[in-house]
């Protein structure tokens, strides 16, 4: 062969040559366990934010209700039948059962997509009355319903995330006597003026941390049981959850969005004196 078409060989089998979209993605399963092999490594791309908050208010009243009128007394009628229709069908979820013949309005909760949409619509039925005396409290009971209702359903992340931001967006609103998205002083209010008492900034300080508590533990729950389901599979991979020891930095989904639940109120509220704190406590003893 003549030295030519050596050289010509050469350029044909040289890396210059080869096509790279024939080259297979992953190792072959030979070449895997090999300590020599060199394993090619993924540098992930800044992961976007999954859930932009948003926030949608009915029109307010001009002015409270009436303390004392037959609207108040229907307002507050609607309200407390709503909160246990809710709890009633939440009980029976918790059960797991509904009698035959069972009208739709109140059999048990598949979801808690399902709630919170039942939530919703008693919060905008107070945002809508404009009468702190009546809403704060009633705000108050819903959000603890809410709360206490995220372990009774499988993590669904954006129903869960938008009922929490307009619960929070609302609080921070009577806190600060200032509507959320126009910045105008709430109908009855006064520039700077709060309309919710300090015992209930308490409590509504004490309500965020226990749901921001309570979504990171059901998060966990879910990332834990789709990596197992994941395992299980027999698609095992690690995807960054590591060792709790290892100190290395844990970017789960949806784990950003959850950082932001009840961020207002928590920074709104974060200088509540102690005082009133260690009062209200022993008020509820």
């Amino acid at each position: 062969m003549s030295p030519a078409s050596i050289q010509n060989d050469q350029d044909i089998d040289s890396d210059s040559n080869v096509e790279f979209e024939d080259v297979p993605i992953s190792l072959p399963n030979r070449y895997r366990n090999r300590e020599d092999a060199e394993i090619p490594i993924v540098i992930p791309s800044t992961r976007q934010p999954q859930w932009t908050p948003t926030l949608s208010l009915p029109q307010q009243r001009s002015q409270p209700i009436t303390s004392g009128s037959e609207e108040e007394t229907q307002l507050r009628g609607q309200i407390s039948t709503g909160i246990e229709r809710v709890s009633y069908r939440k009980m029976k979820s918790d059960m797991g059962m509904d009698a035959p013949g069972t009208p739709v309005s109140a059999r048990k909760y598949e979801s808690f997509k399902e709630l919170a949409a039942d939530v919703e619509g008693l919060v905008d039925t107070l945002w809508i009355s404009a009468t702190p005396a009546i809403q704060t409290e009633a705000l108050i009971t819903l959000a603890g319903l809410t709360q206490t209702s995220l372990p009774a359903f499988p993590f669904d992340a954006l129903p869960t995330l938008n009922i929490l931001h307009k619960f929070d967006s609302i609080f921070a609103a009577l806190c600060t006597g200032t509507h959320p998205l126009t910045g105008t002083v709430l109908p009855g209010g006064q520039p700077g003026q709060s309309l919710a008492t300090e015992t209930q900034k308490v409590r509504i300080r004490s309500l965020a941390e226990r749901t921001r508590y309570e979504v990171f533990s059901c998060l966990g729950k879910s990332n834990r049981g789709n990596l197992a389901a994941t395992v299980a599979n027999g698609h095992g991979h690690d995807y960054g959850y590591g060792d709790e020891d290892s100190g290395d930095e844990v970017d789960e989904p949806w784990m950003l969005e959850a950082t932001r639940v009840y961020e207002k109120s928590l920074m709104l509220l974060a200088e509540q004196d102690p005082e009133v704190e260690e009062m209200d406590e022993f008020n509820c003893l």
